[in-house]
Order: structure tokens, then C-alpha cells, then sequence
């Protein structure tokens, strides 16, 4: 009788998306109303190139919707699209397949009653009906993506001009293209991007704030015979959570829906960050830094001069300093006497991270480090208060971030980690461990 009423609490809570479970300011795999892919590489140049997966999974017996986003390194949308899933499904997504044009094709009940689509599998009340959708689901062949749209997606993600606009993200010049996605817990099918002013506030907003969605992410490099994975970043949600729920005011998608007071109701990532670095030994192929910061600018679906970007770029950083096993420690990424400034000012304040997401190997330009073994301590804020931008916290420099690390031994074996987050940006904190002028500089 106890494991009979143990299976129905269960059941229910799982019904409910796992909102009952709701700990918010924290940074927990756990099933959430938004998950961040914090960045992507697909190589365009060779179908055997690198490219990244993702998996959105739901872990409740409700029917959801999930809003995939994909944005660029300038924090520029250039694509959205809906993925319905029954109770308990999941959906692969390789990123090589966007790049093509072709997205998964998915239906609700009203457009694939016979289940040849999105079958429910065990039981009929996993499945179901969300609005909007009729048109959406399955009327469509891929490729779905193509012309002026495809362009837009290939070139915004690889710093090429978009049909004579400008560009709407970085450039390197190999073709591969780079950017972040986020997904979230829709309520209706729809074409709108977080950004937008309906897609969170109004009486029939797109997005729900039902925690119900987790999944992974891979990024795979079959001519390196390298691959590391990580749990996708789960931000949960939680009905009143806005500006006055915390000290800082700071919520996910506070840069955009900050005229509301936080309508997004989603907690916000770090600011400070501790992770380990490993060089040599083993590990001969380093340690690869992965990560993602908010610009705290509202400004999407803009195009800017190539190689130039929004004027926040480069973006700079408080304070980042590396540790020996011995507890040596040196500042890298100096921000010299002048102090910070973002974007920086000379030569004397190097960026480490300049954009909204990066790959950054240690050992490399301004985050090289005099040791092989220890851990970085980042401090992620932008230490200096933009104008027209979001300004959560006392200060207005506060800026919510995400860190993971890929350790690599050479044709061997990456592995992938998520960074220790040190404060959360609900904190209204902005600590440095340098203020006593004890830690030299690099």
C-alpha cells in the first residue's frame, strides 16, 4: 500500500513538470522551464567536420512544447522553431541538420492524430493539443530552412555579411559556425524570439514557466577523435519570481523584459566562477575553457559592421586569476592601472572572453598562465556600468554568466565538466581576491 501511494505522489509531481521542485538562484540539473545550450561549433566545411548535438527531453507525463532559439555570438537570434514532445519523449537535434536547413519534424494530436509523427507510446493522455499550432505541425518538407532564411542562419553564425546588411556575429574566417541556443517551455506554437515583446508579457504569452524540460549536449570532432558532453543548463522558473525577488533583480532574460519588472520569472546563472585547468601529463591537449556571458543589452535582431560588432565588444571581465597546486597565484588578463573597462579602453586591458559565448584554450594569448595543474578564478562581471543596457544589482555591473571546461588527452579522450559557480547573480556581490595588491600580474 505504501509503494502503491509512493507511485501516485510520484506520478502527480512528475505531472506537474517538477515545479513543486522549484529551487530557485541555484544551479541544478534538474527539470526546468529553460535550458541554454551555453555554446556550439559545426563545421561547414566537411560533413565529417566537428559539429554539436543536443537532446531536449521532458520528464513529465504532460504533453510539452519546447521554443528552440539560436542566437549568435553578438547575441543576435537567427532562427526559431517548435519541437512538440509526448510524455516522457525525447528529440536529438544535430546541428549539422539546421545548418542544412532541415529541423525535426514533430506534430501534437490535432495535426497527427494517427501517430505517425509523434507516436505516444504507452498511454493516449501523453499525448496532446497546443495552440497555435495547427499550420505549424507537420505541414511543412525539409529542407524547411532555405533561401534569404538559410542565409541569415549560415552567415550570421560564421561573421559573413547577410545579404548586404552586415553581420550579425563574429568572424574567424573557417567557416564554422559558432552561437548559443536557448529552449524554452512554450505555451503555443509560435515564430516569435524571446526578445520580442509578447513572447513573455501580454495577456497570451509564448512561454510557460511549467519546469518540465532537461536534456544534454555534444560536441563531437571525429577527425580528433575527440567528443565531450555536459548536462545543458537548466533555469527554472517560478510563478512572481521578477525584479523584486531578489536583491539584484537580475532574472534570465532580464535584459529584455527588464521594462516589466522580470515577466521571464527565470533565476539567473553566476557571475563568479572556479574551475580547474589541466596542461600537460596526461591531458597533453589542455584544457579548453567554454563560456557563455550576458552582454546586458537588449539590442536583437540588429546587423553591425563586419569585424566591428555591437559597442560592447569586446566584452571585459573583472578579475581572472590562476592558482598552482601550491597555492601560487598570478592575475591574467590584466586590467591594468586604469581599472575595468568594458569595452576596453588599450592594449593594457586584454578580454579574454569578448563575446556572449566562446571556446578559449588555457595556455593561449592573455590567459596564459606561468602554471600547468591548478583552477582559475573568474570573476565574470563587467566591472564597469554600459549605457542603455540592463543594470541589475546596486552597481549596474553585474552580469549573469556560464563556465564548463573540456580536458583533452591528444587522439585520446575529452572530458567535459561544468565550473563550480561561486556567487549566483541574485547575489548583490561582486567579490575580488586581488584588492590587497598581493597577486602579481602576468
Amino acid at each position: 500500500m505504501k509503494r502503491f501511494a509512493l507511485v501516485l505522489m510520484l506520478a502527480s509531481l512528475l505531472a506537474l513538470g517538477g515545479q513543486a521542485f522549484a529551487e530557485m538562484c541555484t544551479i541544478d540539473a534538474v527539470p526546468a522551464a529553460t535550458l541554454l545550450v551555453p555554446y556550439f561549433e559545426v563545421d561547414l566545411n566537411s560533413s565529417e567536420g566537428v559539429t554539436t548535438l543536443f537532446s531536449v527531453n521532458n520528464a513529465s507525463a504532460a504533453p510539452a512544447l519546447a521554443h528552440v532559439t539560436m542566437w549568435t555570438d553578438w547575441s543576435q537570434p537567427t532562427v526559431d522553431f517548435d519541437m512538440f514532445l509526448t510524455g516522457y519523449d525525447v528529440i536529438t537535434v544535430n546541428l549539422r541538420d539546421v545548418f542544412a536547413g532541415n529541423i525535426p519534424i514533430t506534430a501534437d494530436d490535432q495535426s497527427d492524430p494517427g501517430d505517425a509523427i509523434s507516436p505516444h507510446g504507452l498511454n493516449s493522455i501523453w499525448d496532446g493539443d497546443f495552440p497555435g499550432c495547427d499550420g505549424f505541425f507537420p505541414f511543412f518538407v525539409n529542407p524547411v530552412i532555405s533561401g534569404a532564411n538559410l542565409t541569415r542562419v549560415v552567415n550570421g553564425h560564421t561573421g559573413v555579411d547577410v545579404a548586404g546588411n552586415g553581420c550579425m556575429g563574429s568572424a574567424t574566417g573557417d567557416n564554422i559556425a559558432r552561437g548559443y541556443i536557448t529552449i524554452d517551455n512554450a505555451t503555443k506554437c509560435s515564430v516569435e524570439f524571446p526578445s520580442d515583446d509578447t513572447y513573455f508579457g501580454g495577456l497570451d504569452p509564448v512561454a510557460s514557466n511549467v519546469n518540465q524540460l532537461w536534456g544534454d549536449y555534444f560536441i563531437v570532432d571525429p577527425t580528433n577523435n575527440f567528443a565531450f558532453g555536459d548536462n545543458l543548463v537548466h533555469v527554472e522558473a517560478e510563478d512572481g519570481f521578477d525584479a523584486s525577488s531578489t536583491p539584484t533583480g537580475y532574472t534570465f532574460y532580464g535584459r529584455y523584459t527588464g521594462a516589466t519588472g522580470g515577466a521571464d520569472a527565470r533565476e539567473p546563472l553566476g557571475t563568479t566562477w572556479g574551475v580547474r585547468y589541466l596542461n600537460g601529463g596526461a591531458f597533453d591537449g589542455g584544457t579548453d575553457l567554454i563560456v557563455w556571458r550576458d552582454s546586458t543589452s537588449a539590442s536583437t535582431d540588429a546587423f553591425y559592421n563586419c569585424g566591428v560588432g555591437p559597442d560592447w565588444v569586446p566584452l571585459n571581465e573583472t578579475e581572472v586569476v590562476a592558482f598552482d597546486e601550491e597555492e601560487n597565484a598570478v592575475e591574467l588578463c590584466y586590467t591594468g592601472p586604469g581599472g575595468v573597462i568594458s569595452p576596453p579602453q588599450d592594449e593594457s586591458d586584454p578580454a579574454c572572453f569578448p563575446l556572449e559565448t566562446q571556446r578559449t584554450p588555457y595556455g593561449e594569448g592573455d590567459l596564459n598562465g606561468p602554471y600547468a595543474f591548478g583552477w582559475l578564478y573568474l570573476n565574470l562581471n563587467v566591472g564597469v556600468d554600459a549605457d542603455n543596457d540592463y543594470d541589475p544589482g546596486t552597481n549596474g555591473t553585474l552580469a549573469q554568466s556560464y563556465v564548463a571546461v573540456a580536458h583533452s588527452a591528444l587522439n585520446l579522450y575529452q572530458v567535459g565538466l561544468s565550473a563550480i559557480s561561486l556567487n549566483n547573480a541574485c547575489e548583490d556581490v561582486d567579490p575580488l581576491i586581488t584588492d590587497q595588491g598581493n597577486i602579481p600580474t602576468n
